[in-house]
């Protein structure tokens, strides 16, 4: 749902509109993949609403990201480099009030390693994300991560030997045809 919240708050607050076949491609990649992850989910008043405001905050989060590139004047790395810090000082600040402090020494060797590696592939994967901003915009990367998301479903169900129902499969190609389809459009501008 962040793609088409990305669609509609550069609209809302940018007047940024987009082509009717990269709307198309958009819809058909929101499609896929609602079809897709939705078969998992359970109704859930409470839990909708946090998933709404969770995608809310994340899209805006992405726009800002490209706006603050834009009116300072500054590459990814840069602004990831100014900004990561100040959001690590305020996570710090926040965790003795929502979390227990655990005792590092009575975590297992092997948990801290992954907890670790997890960082790394967290602060990774947030550089990616500042920098296909920087070279495309928000919506872009939307798209860009709705395939990741197929990829990692089709990856899980290869592994568990999962047969695949023809929603599944319908729901791969519209993804996937989609993210092709937003790829060309975008590439004509």
């Amino acid at each position: 749902m962040t793609t088409p919240t990305v669609v509609l708050l550069n609209f809302i607050l940018f007047g940024l509109t987009i082509n009717r076949w990269s709307l198309a491609a958009v819809v058909s990649v929101c499609c896929g993949v609602l079809l897709v992850t939705t078969t998992g989910m359970a109704d859930n008043v409470l839990g909708a609403l946090i998933a709404v405001a969770a995608f809310t905050v994340t899209a805006l989060y992405q726009i800002w990201i490209g706006k603050k590139m834009a009116d300072l004047n500054m590459s990814a790395k840069q602004l990831l480099l100014n900004q990561a810090p100040v959001g690590a000082c305020m996570l710090l600040l926040l965790v003795p009030f929502v979390d227990t402090v655990p005792n590092v020494l009575e975590i297992p060797g092997n948990t801290l390693y992954y907890v670790g590696a997890s960082g790394i592939l967290a602060s990774l994967l947030n550089l990616s994300q500042f920098l296909i901003i920087e070279r495309t915009d928000a919506l872009a990367f939307n798209i860009i991560s709705q395939v990741k998301t197929i990829i990692i479903l089709s990856l899980s169900w290869y592994s568990e030997g999962r047969n695949l129902t023809i929603i599944d499969i319908l729901g791969v190609t519209l993804t996937l045809g989609g993210a092709y389809a937003y790829s060309m459009t975008a590439a004509k501008k």
